[in-house]
């Protein structure tokens, strides 16, 4: 059976209450301010996104979701290591910490699981030591987020990233560095991470399969669970030994054999034939006989997929 999960945002409620949208901060916003000013306005607009975040859960639950990936827009600026935010300067920091609890309640008390996928720049393997401690902090912080919700810490309340690099000296050398700096994250991230396969590059399918299962179990005696894209891997595809694609289905069963719980994955369609998500369901996704999450990573949100709701599913 799939449950399928709504990314971020709840366009069905945005039609109805323009409020219901994130709002942002950029660091040239910040700056232009005072600084208590700036804190003051800032604070505002994460508990602003806080209550987007539990009517976003409520409307998932009235139209028949029962995943939500947390958006990375709910906290700007606070892991800018230039600005030096902390929360103890919010105003409001008590009632921040409540609503994430209450966030937590009401995701549990309505049968929502939760996930987050940080944006690009983590990259726990960089080349760049400044950037796997960005990295590091900053899955540390939704780490903290997700505790603070009370969200398992484990993979049903997964934290999903790319490797994001290709530019190394070799495969065993960049998945050795991932692994040091993986260490040095918190145990929020270290129960919760998992890591998905790219729509470019080096990290297709197989090379995501072989590194960060394979040979991390036999060199470092565990391993990640792996978060498949259909998408990407119909962009970035992987081939056997006699130059044919290896379908969908091959990757499906050996991604989902590396869950210890029912696994999270992507699914979307592109307009155009590229690796940009469509906006409406073309097919519907697969399940084969298992349990399974798929976040719906489609322009419309619920819209492009409430028609799947009620309906039994078709294995492609």
């Amino acid at each position: 059976m799939i449950k399928y999960g709504l990314v971020c945002i709840s366009n069905t409620l945005r039609e109805a209450d323009p409020d219901m949208a994130f709002k942002v901060m950029t660091r040239t916003q910040f700056l232009k301010l005072e600084r208590e000013k700036g804190i003051l306005l800032l604070s505002d607009r994460i508990f602003h996104n806080l209550n987007v975040t539990a009517e976003t859960l409520k409307q998932c639950a009235k139209i028949g979701i029962k995943h939500y990936r947390i958006s990375c827009k709910l906290f700007p600026l606070v892991t800018d290591p230039t600005l030096k935010i902390f929360f103890e300067e919010f105003p409001n920091i008590d009632r921040i910490s409540q609503r994430l609890n209450e966030i937590g309640q009401i995701a549990k008390s309505l049968g929502i699981s939760m996930s987050c996928h940080p944006d690009q720049f983590v990259v726990l393997g960089s080349n760049s030591d400044d950037v796997c401690k960005k990295s590091i902090d900053e899955l540390n912080f939704h780490a903290w987020v997700m505790d603070q919700m009370g969200l398992p810490q484990g993979y049903a309340a997964p934290i999903n990233i790319h490797p994001s690099l290709s530019n190394f000296e070799s495969p065993e050398k960049f998945v050795e560095k991932f692994v040091r700096n993986f260490f040095a994250c918190d145990i929020g991230v270290r129960n919760r991470l998992v890591l998905e396969n790219e729509h470019h590059a080096f990290w297709s399918c197989q090379n995501l399969y072989k590194y960060f299962h394979s040979y991390i179990k036999h060199t470092y005696n565990f391993y990640f669970p792996l978060t498949l894209d259909n998408l990407h891997d119909k962009c970035n595809p992987s081939k056997n030994e006699a130059g044919e694609i290896i379908p969908y289905k091959d990757w499906f069963l050996k991604f989902y054999s590396t869950w210890n719980c029912v696994p999270t994955f992507h699914w979307s369609e592109s307009d155009d034939n590229s690796f940009k998500h469509g906006k409406k369901v073309i097919n519907n996704p697969p399940d084969y006989g298992l349990d399974c999450i798929y976040e719906m990573e489609y322009k419309d949100k619920d819209n492009a997929f409430k028609h799947l709701l009620n309906n039994p599913v078709s294995l492609l």
